[in-house]
């Protein structure tokens, strides 16, 4: 994948947000599943975090950014999402710190667009830093509770745009 490609889909996101709520333009999950999948910041194929049980997915991957409530429930039924907000740091040093803030995107019933929103930030700010520091970077310093954050919210919009 090219540097840029994380950027110009965050992007391509921004431009068409309000077709994609609209429904006028699909949303494509499995686009952020192959961003998320090229970044190399899990062990097992990114899917398999959305079967996988919240507690297991706590006891072998988390670190704990995020609320995990459902215990034997798919990891795909938590509402908790960790939004990536912005990266400080040195990246010729390669030493960079992403910040993170929880968002509740189910308060008042299931919200597309705020789902929709962090995964395009989300997004925006991954991409500036691969695209000048590389990939490893991220790797290196992306929260997996971000990161399975990004992969929740393009579920749970994709189901969302399948259901309605």
């Amino acid at each position: 994948m090219e540097r840029d490609v994380i950027k110009q889909y965050a992007d391509w996101l921004e431009e068409n947000s309000n077709d994609i709520i609209a429904r006028r333009t699909q949303f494509d999950a499995k686009q952020v599943y192959n961003i998320v999948t090229e970044l190399k910041i899990f062990d097992q194929p990114v899917t398999a975090y959305l079967q996988m049980s919240q507690d297991d997915y706590y006891a072998t991957t988390s670190d704990h950014k995020l609320t995990l409530q459902g215990d034997v429930e798919p990891l795909s039924q938590l509402q908790d999402r960790v939004l990536i907000n912005h990266v400080d740091g040195s990246l010729t040093e390669g030493q960079i710190n992403f910040a993170y803030n929880h968002e509740d995107n189910f308060s008042g019933g299931y919200s597309a667009r705020k789902d929709l929103n962090l995964i395009t930030y989300g997004l925006e700010v991954v991409g500036a830093v691969a695209n000048v520091g590389g990939f490893g970077l991220v790797q290196q310093n992306l929260s997996k509770d971000a990161a399975v954050s990004l992969l929740l919210a393009a579920n749970s919009l994709s189901e969302w745009e399948q259901e309605n």
